[in-house]
């Protein structure tokens, strides 16, 4: 090696020492960044792999190379083909006003006509020499290879854990057998978890069940399985020990209509929420979860996303999911006919003045505070529901009994006094009045 190789970290190798540092490159546990380093190493240049958004996958520089610094990749491939067909390195010159301040050798990661990535070797801290661009190329060649291995692992990984999380809902397969192989996954079989059940819906896109697994992962910081079946999306996600069943449910639901919003913004996505149960109880909780998803299904009409938990719509799901739809329209009709032929904003008020006396236990004075009239006003209003309607809200419980079942549907359908800005209104309250029940971690969370 001559002296400004060695001052540099350029290592003249033949080429089967070369190939064997290669090979023993990808069976590291970092593979990607040992090849890097060996393309750095065998170069004696500052070696960057991009993905094709433009993330640094792995950087290496020499230690004469240190304070070398990479322009974003949409700098260096600018004016060169978004989709190359080869992996073939082009030299690419230096161009003062481009970010391009010093030479560099592009290689396009390409693996079976798949355009992976970028492999980029900067001039720096010594000019090329004629072998870099083949080994700019093996390099780049080896990545590729290394990138679609990486995916298969990650896909047969993916398979296995769907295939857990579908035996644990159906509670097929001796326990012993699932308790070894989710230690194998590396899964906390024995956490108690919540189901949510998300319907397919047109315009979807393919790989939903993924993103949704890992968008709710990564928000809440809680073990996520899923599992993809003929009509939908299932999601068992953990439980922190501890916590209490409505604060994690509560926030399961804000968390999905985020993931919604940002994952699925053109079609209507659906999705119901079980109860926090024990892994023997996971089928119970995929019923719960699926006639919420009947319900919101039957009920709803739109292309707006939907997430509402068992305990929305209590007991009364069983009847709506399983009931004929004509005959529940009819009972609605009877029950709150009258009230939504009223003047439209006068029944808004009356109709949001009934949901929040239930949800308050029918508490007058609670009702007021939350409504922010006084309490005569709520007195006032649900005698003017007695006067529509002929219901005795206050005093017969067979009454209050099928209101309470007319106002689930009409929250179904989305009435107006059940806009997303009244009940993200109560959510901050009711968060605040949880967050006793939270472990400290998700207090801040």
């Amino acid at each position: 090696m001559s002296t400004s190789d060695a001052n540099t970290g350029r290592k003249q190798m033949p080429l089967s020492v070369f190939d064997e540092l290669l090979d023993d490159a990808a069976v590291a546990v970092d593979c990607l960044s040992a090849i890097v380093r060996v393309c750095s190493e065998a170069t004696g240049k500052a070696v960057t792999l991009f993905d094709r958004q433009g993330h640094v996958v792995a950087s290496t520089r020499p230690e004469a190379g240190r304070q070398t610094i990479f322009p974003p990749l949409r700098d260096i491939v600018r004016g060169h083909t978004t989709t190359p067909p080869s992996a073939d390195p082009v030299l690419l010159p230096a161009e003062l006003g481009t970010g391009l301040s010093r030479r560099k050798i592009l290689s396009a990661v390409v693996e079976r006509g798949e355009h992976l990535g970028w492999l980029v070797v900067d001039e720096q801290p010594t000019p090329f020499h004629p072998t870099d661009e083949y080994v700019t190329l093996r390099c780049a060649r080896r990545i590729g290879a290394q990138f679609l291995t990486q995916r298969r692992i990650t896909r047969v990984a993916w398979n296995a854990r769907s295939n857990l999380a579908r035996q644990l809902v159906r509670g097929s397969g001796a326990w012993k057998d699932l308790a070894a192989g989710a230690e194998y996954l590396g899964v906390n079989v024995y956490a108690r978890r919540a189901l949510v059940y998300v319907r397919d819906s047109e315009g979807a896109p393919e790989d939903l069940d993924r993103s949704l697994a890992e968008y709710t992962e990564r928000a809440l910081g809680l073990e996520v399985l899923s599992t993809r079946g003929s009509e939908g999306i299932l999601l068992l996600i953990e439980a922190p020990a501890g916590a209490a069943s409505p604060a994690v449910v509560g926030r399961i639901t804000s968390t999905l209509e985020a993931a919604a919003a940002e994952l699925s913004p053109a079609s209507g996505l659906i999705a119901g929420v079980s109860s926090v149960y024990e892994p023997d109880s996971f089928a119970r909780a995929y019923r719960e979860a699926r006639e919420v998803v009947r319900c919101i299904d039957r009920f709803t009409h739109g292309a707006r996303h939907r997430v509402l938990a068992v305990d929305d719509l209590g007991p009364a799901r069983l009847f709506l999911a399983n009931g004929e739809v004509s005959a529940i329209r009819h009972f609605i009709d009877d029950m709150l006919g009258p009230l939504l032929d009223d003047d439209a904003a006068a029944a808004t008020e009356l109709i949001r003045t009934l949901a929040v006396w239930f949800e308050q236990n029918r508490g007058m004075r609670r009702t007021a505070a939350r409504l922010g009239v006084h309490e005569n006003t709520v007195r006032l209003r649900l005698s003017r529901v007695h006067t529509l309607t002929g219901l005795d809200v206050t005093g017969d419980a067979s009454h209050q009994l099928s209101i309470q079942t007319a106002l689930l549907v009409l929250r179904l359908r989305d009435h107006p006094a059940f806009h997303l800005e009244s009940r993200c209104a109560e959510a901050r309250d009711d968060n605040t009045v949880r967050a006793d029940a939270l472990p400290n971690e998700w207090r801040s969370a």
